[in-house]
């Protein structure tokens, strides 16, 4: 099954993309649905880098264990202002993610995020909640970015 989710943010594409490399503002915009601490004891980097995998632990809401995450970054491409993961959990055998920044206008910008998922027989149970769990995320994001126009 397929999320495709898009929203307008209220500053510059450029700002944007800086912004959805970082692994801070990623950490920001899932709260408080759900938490994600890395596996390596050195943490995050500060930015994703293309061909990196992560693994990490996430919880939902913060408190209940959902088990350890892989994301393997396939793509960053700056002049397309796009990142391609594939990511897998116990639970969700295909997780492919694509993130895209998009200009519309001169003053903003647009967020997307495509998910295609494959959870066998609980596909249509994680795609709701990943529907749900992705509209938080915009929901997040559009107040993050009158911040990031200043920046």
């Amino acid at each position: 099954m397929k999320v495709d989710l898009s929203t307008p943010l209220d500053c510059s594409a450029d700002s944007a993309w800086n912004e959805v490399q970082k692994c801070a503002p990623l950490m920001h915009v899932i709260q408080p649905l759900a938490t994600v601490t890395p596996i390596d004891p050195q943490g995050f980097p500060e930015r994703w880098c293309e061909g990196m995998t992560v693994q990490c632990r996430t919880h939902l809401f913060g408190v209940i264990p959902f088990g350890v995450r892989t994301v393997h970054f396939e793509k960053i491409d700056d002049t397309a202002r796009k990142i391609v993961t594939h990511e897998s959990d116990p639970l969700v055998r295909r997780w492919d993610h694509t993130i895209s920044i998009v200009p519309p206008g001169k003053a903003g910008s647009s967020y997307r995020d495509v998910i295609d998922l494959d959870a066998g027989v609980l596909t249509f149970a994680v795609w709701a909640w990943t529907s749900l769990f992705h509209r938080h995320r915009h929901r997040r994001w559009r107040a993050l970015a009158p911040v990031l126009r200043g920046w």
